[in-house]
């Protein structure tokens, strides 16, 4: 199966090591550009892996957008559904790393050239059962995003087409956080697989509504929800049985893109062991196959945290083998 990713692809402006000192003057630390954006990391991830993917995304007419471009073909990804534009800029996220390699984030997106994507872009796809279309939060993120979605959500739904969400809450795309909970809501009602981390949850629905919340989006139709939780077990749930996998200890160095190697290797491995959503749905309902899969998809996310930058942390076969 191919995985077709939505959504934002954008230059990750990640800090690197300490400020530099001139006397009393204040400094900043240097921030050096990378390739990211989860959905764009997510394509990577499965190209990586050996997997056909391609993105779905708009850049601006500039010296970003070249560059993402140029670096999405590098990694095999499929650029026939990125689309250049001058009605926008490529979006930046400056990213602060601290001492354990946790993030924090600031996002230049206003006017961003992904969220020009049209519904007569969109139309030009192509939906199969033999496809998974993934998509984040961001996608819903505002007004000017949710027509161009809802068309492909709705165009994945007739054609049987398989879709991932990845909630990957983050606050500073929003228009109106207080939009969140319930667009994501209505958003994870419509898809076959969903991650979500814990904190997440416990931030949008409270942590004490967390396990009915999964509970409703299974009771939806979702067939399968990952839960993160930083380093802790990952939590894998179905209607039919639940587990959790311990993920190991590595040194970190940057979480920047864990949890998009984490899901583009769980795509990955369900993409070699299925052909299309009439098959998924059966390959869900065994609990040896929903464990393999997060077992593996685990092994990728271990092995990004050990590494700095977006696409250039996702693994290959040969980075995770035992």
């Amino acid at each position: 199966m191919k995985i077709l990713c939505l959504g934002e692809v954008l230059i990750d402006m990640l800090s690197q090591g300490a400020a530099p000192k001139d006397g009393n003057i204040p400094a900043m630390k240097p921030f050096q550009p990378y390739a990211g954006g989860a959905p764009a990391n997510v394509a990577v991830a499965v190209a990586q892996l050996g997997g056909e993917s391609a993105m779905v995304s708009k850049v601006g007419d500039d010296t970003f957008g070249a560059f993402l471009k140029e670096m999405l073909e590098h990694y095999k990804v499929n650029t026939d559904f990125v689309w250049t534009t001058q009605e926008g800029n490529t979006a930046l996220a400056f990213v602060n790393l601290d001492e354990d390699g946790e993030r924090s984030f600031d996002f230049y997106v206003d006017n961003a050239a992904h969220k020009h994507i049209s519904e007569q872009d969109l139309s030009t796809i192509d939906c199969d059962k033999n496809t998974v279309l993934h998509f984040c939060s961001g996608s819903i993120s505002g007004p000017e995003l949710i027509p161009g979605t809802e068309f492909i959500l709705n165009k994945a739904k007739d054609n049987g087409m398989m879709v991932c969400l990845d909630i990957n809450y983050r606050p500073a795309f929003w228009d109106d956080t207080a939009n969140a909970p319930s667009r994501i809501d209505e958003a994870a009602k419509k898809v076959s697989i969903l991650k979500a981390s814990r904190e997440e949850l416990a931030e949008l629905y409270g942590e004490e509504n967390a396990d009915t919340k999964v509970q409703q989006w299974l009771d939806s139709g979702v067939k399968v929800v990952l839960v993160t939780d930083g380093g802790e077990p990952i939590h894998y749930i179905t209607k039919s049985f639940s587990g959790t996998l311990a993920s190991p200890k590595m040194d970190v160095k940057d979480t920047t893109a864990a949890g998009d190697s984490f899901i583009g290797g769980f795509l990955y491995f369900l993409s070699t062991k299925v052909k299309n959503a009439d098959e998924f749905d059966a390959w869900a309902e065994n609990f040896e196959n929903v464990s393999e899969a997060t077992e593996f998809a685990i092994r990728c996310g271990a092995y990004t945290v050990t590494q700095y930058g977006a696409f250039s942390a996702l693994p290959t076969q040969a980075n995770i083998a035992k």
